[in-house]
Formats: C-alpha cells, structure tokens, sequence
C-alpha cells in the first residue's frame, strides 16, 4: 500500500511526527483510509517521506494512542472501524449512531415483576435492555419500576 501523500514541513514548529499523523488522521476521517487498510511498514514509510524510523514510529504510537489503527503481529498496523464521536451537547445515543451511519436499534432483553425494595427501585427508574447499532451493543441499561 502507498497510502495518502504526506507533505512534511521541515520549517514549521509543529514536530514531525505530529505533521505524519494528523494527515494520517485526517485521511482516515475523509475515509481515503477505511477500516482494515494497511499502512506501510515503519520502514517503508521513513523511506518514503525521507523521515527517521522512530519520528515513524513516534506518529503511528500517536494514532494508535488516539484509536485510530492498531499494531497486530504478524498482519502489520491497520486502520481500525471508525468510533461514533459524540459532541459535547445534549443528544441521544439514537441521534448520534444515525448521524454516524449506523442503524440504531433497542431491544429489551427481559422483561419481569419481581420484588424489589422501594429505594432500588427508584434508583434504577425502569427497564433491562440493549441499545446500539449491530454487530454490538453500545449500551447496556437496567431499569427498573416500583410495583403497585
């Protein structure tokens, strides 16, 4: 893989390892990198941009640090699937996966009267189940009512 060109400014005072992975970053939001990609080897890529391994090896820790890629043995460092973000503001775990191109979905996992102490009750304030978007859940949540 050759990936996106990365331009290095040798005069700038933001180091070189982060120039190398904000545009990185900033590919593989794009989506010019998609979940799974390889990047080249540390090697390759210190050739390529005329940088020294470990400054490589500086930026890539930085991605996977931010959870962007990870470092498997054997298979080499890949572009991981995208999080959902979620703003600082005020909005549902429904709106943000559906703004993120995901299928919400919410499923009640069990549903019973059983006793339970007033104080517990109030506390949990309704039901058990399971939100998010498949192939996981994004959330477990138990909640509870008091009986009548």
């Amino acid at each position: 893989m050759t990936g996106p060109e990365i331009v290095v400014d040798r005069s700038s005072p933001v180091p070189l390892y982060f120039q190398v992975a904000e545009q990185f970053s900033a590919a593989i939001q794009r989506g010019d990198l998609a979940p799974g990609d390889r990047l080249d080897s540390e090697l390759q890529l210190a050739d390529r941009l005329g940088l020294s391994r470990p400054t490589v090896r500086q930026a890539i820790q930085h991605l996977v640090d931010k959870g962007l890629i990870v470092r498997r043995r054997g298979v080499g460092t890949q572009v991981v699937r995208g999080e959902v973000r979620r703003a600082v503001e005020l909005t549902s775990l429904h709106d943000d996966l559906a703004r993120a191109g995901r299928q919400p979905s919410t499923s009640v996992l069990e549903l019973a009267t059983v006793a339970c102490p007033a104080p517990v009750a109030a506390a949990l304030g309704g039901r058990r189940g399971q939100r998010g978007a498949a192939p996981a859940p994004a959330a477990l949540r138990r909640r509870g009512a008091p009986s009548r």
